[in-house]
């Protein structure tokens, strides 16, 4: 059986998993068919064309496969507008708004609190994503024709970081010899895994049990609200510094089904390094992690008073700063997982090669692999392997969209 995949976010890919032969037969980047980088897919609802079309799928000759799959980091969104004029007329409840915002954790029952309490500072509020993400969806299937008849039958599940870790084992040396791995994924977002009680907060960094042949078990899971808190404070909010809604204080952990779900407002490593590239110039909408990334090898770090002010050892400190997050994030794993010496890292803070090698001085007894398509791109090909697994198990549900 032929499986198609399909990232639909950023790093916007096609692939063709052979389940027969348990390989991966291509995998298209969309930004190399159109030479436009960081180009990503966004639903229109003109009359005269209702969706982006993939190149990589015509110009790659890619032909209607037996099933499609989509992955994707998860559009749904709950949005909050606010009633500019009236903050600036009111700074003292501006203030008191942001204060009970970052009081406490943001979740599904203080959203609604928070749309009762202040109504009149508020114009508007409903979740967004839902229709976005369907529309692209259902254009890149229609793409699949054969005798003028579109291909409307497709899966889809709100997972990202799950397929990062398919995707990584899968093409790892482990995967090959029949060994376990423990695959940690880190990325700047991912899915909403609780959206009917914590829909703000995505999955920032994931740790997995992986063996071959069977569904990955989900260990750990850290849960960030920050970009939300952002969005909420970028509709509007007047009088306040970014990051003035951020929660501070103790994590929130939940046990669910013997999985750890930590919840937090801080930013992730991918996220630092994107908002630097932001700050530093390197792209405008934060894209260019991997400039800053770069940077840091040419940063000097002095202590002070002797401080050097450049963009080089600004990346630096935030290199180093990454760097110890991360150890103890692996070492999270490792406690987790005490019988397994290797490790498959995925996710786009994969890509951090100048952090990678310096693993191995810090966890000698421990073996890394680095996922080769550790961006969004990857994710395609985790979600064929998903869907194999789900097939061999008899353990598929029902397609989201089918019309045959």
């Amino acid at each position: 059986m032929k499986i198609v995949g399909i990232n639909s976010s950023h790093d916007t890919s096609v692939c063709q998993y052979d389940t027969e032969t348990q390989t991966l037969d291509f995998m298209h980047e969309e930004d190399r068919f159109r030479r436009h980088k960081y180009w990503s897919p966004h639903y229109k609802q003109s009359d005269d064309q209702h969706h982006d079309v993939l190149s990589a799928i015509y110009k790659g000759g890619v032909q209607r496969p037996d099933e499609l799959v989509f992955a994707s980091f998860d559009r749904r969104s709950f949005n909050i507008d606010w009633d500019v004029d009236k903050l600036l007329e009111n700074r003292m409840t501006s203030i008191e708004i942001a204060e009970w915002i970052k009081a406490e954790p943001l979740n599904n029952k203080r959203e609604e609190r928070l749309l009762e309490k202040y109504s009149d500072f508020i114009t508007g509020s409903g979740v967004g994503g839902i229709a976005e993400e369907k529309g692209i969806h259902d254009g890149f299937a229609s793409q699949f024709e054969v005798n003028g008849e579109p291909m409307h039958a497709y899966y889809f599940w709100y997972e990202h970081h799950l397929f990062h870790a398919y995707c990584g084992y899968h093409l790892s040396p482990y995967y090959e010899n029949g060994e376990d791995c423990i695959a940690i994924t880190m990325d700047g977002g991912g899915a909403r895994l609780d959206w009917e009680n914590w829909r703000s907060y995505q999955e920032i960094e994931s740790i997995y049990r992986m063996k071959k042949g069977e569904f990955a078990e989900r260990q750990w899971v850290l849960q960030s609200n920050h970009r939300a808190l952002g969005n909420l404070h970028s509709n509007g909010f007047p009088n306040q510094q970014a990051g003035s809604l951020d929660y501070t204080g103790e994590n929130v952990i939940e046990v669910k089904d013997g999985v750890e779900y930590e919840y937090t407002s801080n930013a992730s490593n991918g996220m630092d390094f994107s908002n630097i590239s932001h700050a530093l110039g390197c792209d405008k909408l934060g894209r260019a992690a991997g400039k800053v990334m770069g940077m840091a090898s040419y940063g000097v770090v002095r202590e002070p008073p002797y401080r050097n002010f450049n963009n080089y050892a600004y990346a630096q400190e935030l290199e180093l700063h990454a760097f110890d997050n991360t150890c103890k994030t692996i070492q999270k794993a490792i406690d987790l997982n005490p019988d397994c010496k290797n490790i498959v890292l995925s996710g786009g803070y994969a890509l951090n090669c100048t952090n990678n090698y310096k693993y191995l001085s810090v966890f000698p007894d421990h073996q890394f692999f680095v996922d080769p398509i550790p961006h969004d791109g990857g994710t395609a090909f985790g979600a064929c392997v998903h869907l194999d697994l789900l097939f061999k198990n008899k353990d598929i549900v029902s397609r989201r969209n089918d019309n045959n």
